[in-house]
């Protein structure tokens, strides 16, 4: 099991109960979509698994390790094996190719092997021009910056992809584009994936097996009598 969340509980300090006790698990190379209405909680469960915040109860394991007890160096070393996306990522001042070379170089890959590395995420992700595109990220189109994110958050191929509402803010055509750039990518490497997102249908439309977050907890089937996303 890569990731195993039992009674996890958490509670803002105003005193409003987001999660209570959620369980959720996601096996080595499998693919799982967490699906639930805006302030289910979505984007917090991604937050306590590389813990930026802090559960009041509850056991989180992510690649054998338990977050809530982890040293800051030992979070440090787990966190450069996965590859995340928020919601709302803010571009460097770069190209795709340009981000890809640093984030590479930062992580000690050589020039050569990070220039090759680059070289084949943008071409699985059919970003346009790949590495000749000297459109820096912040002036592509919506879905071509999903698709650099993405390739950012895997370029040095992490166990687990944590990737927060995929398809918001995208018309029909980029979601589709997006949905096909991480089909690509799970078809090819197989890395295990953790997506949250509030679209009920484009879920369905992956290859995701479907969790449904409400009523502060998780659940195997959509709540009844009611649509389980906001799209």
């Amino acid at each position: 099991m890569l990731v195993q969340v039992s009674e996890l509980r958490f509670t803002t300090p105003q005193g409003q109960t987001v999660l209570e006790d959620v369980h959720l698990r996601v096996e080595h190379g499998e693919w799982v979509c967490v699906v639930g209405p805006p302030s289910s909680g979505k984007s917090l469960l991604l937050k306590l698994l590389v813990r930026e915040c802090e559960p009041q109860r509850g056991q989180i394991l992510v690649d054998d390790k338990n977050i809530t007890r982890l040293r800051r160096d030992r979070l440090g070393e787990l966190r450069r094996r996965l590859g995340i996306v928020p919601q709302a990522p803010k571009p460097l001042q770069r190209t795709a190719f340009e981000s890809l070379i640093f984030k590479l170089r930062t992580l000690g890959f050589s020039p050569d092997e990070s220039e090759e590395r680059a070289e084949k995420i943008l071409e699985l992700l059919q970003l346009e021009n790949g590495a000749d595109d000297d459109r820096l990220i912040g002036e592509l189109d919506a879905p071509e910056q999903k698709l650099c994110f993405l390739a950012l958050a895997v370029c040095h191929d992490p166990v687990l992809l944590l990737f927060d509402e995929p398809f918001e803010g995208l018309s029909e055509e980029g979601a589709e584009r997006v949905l096909d750039g991480l089909t690509r990518l799970y078809q090819s490497k197989r890395l295990a994936i953790l997506m949250v997102t509030r679209s009920h249908s484009w879920a369905q439309k992956s290859q995701a097996r479907l969790v449904y977050l409400y009523d502060g907890r998780a659940h195997d089937s959509p709540p009844p009598h009611k649509s389980p996303g906001g799209l």
